[in-house]
């Protein structure tokens, strides 16, 4: 009987067939860089499923009372409708932090599993663009009142 790949083994082989370069960063987690961003993934060898990550995606000052209000409203609707969920969190510095999340099953069975990895990766660059452009249509608004 062939022995399984672990999932940490299967997703450092995918990211290195996406053309990008997997690293440990400090946490443990797979750092890797795709289309200019840095991605996080974290996986266990006896867990079918991977966290991905987009840190720091998007950041606003924490004493912007008024950009934190169109976040907030503009993330819950992400999270509410979106495949991916997006949260925020303060910083040791004046900024709010914006990051994205998705966990995900990562199995070998998954036919072009790269082209698989690739489609996730692409639902968080759909999901800045819509946190981009909803804060901005807000922002719209609020100059129109």
């Amino acid at each position: 009987m062939e022995e399984k790949i672990s999932t940490r083994q299967l997703a450092l082989k995918a990211i290195e067939n996406i053309g990008s370069e997997p690293q440990y960063n400090e946490e443990g987690r797979i750092q890797f860089e795709y289309q200019g961003v840095i991605f996080l993934m974290e996986t266990a060898n006896d867990c079918d499923f991977v966290n991905l990550i987009w840190p720091w995606c998007y950041s606003f000052s924490k004493f912007d009372i008024d950009e934190f209000a169109r976040v907030r409203q503009v993330i819950n609707g992400i999270n509410a409708y979106g495949i991916v969920s997006v949260f925020y969190g303060n910083t040791d510095s004046d900024d709010v932090a914006v990051h994205i999340k998705k966990n995900f099953l990562f199995i070998e069975q998954i036919p072009n599993i790269e082209d698989y990895l690739r489609m996730m990766l692409e639902n968080f660059f759909i999901t800045v663009r819509k946190l981009e452009l909803e804060i901005e249509k807000i922002k719209m608004q609020e100059c129109e009142r």
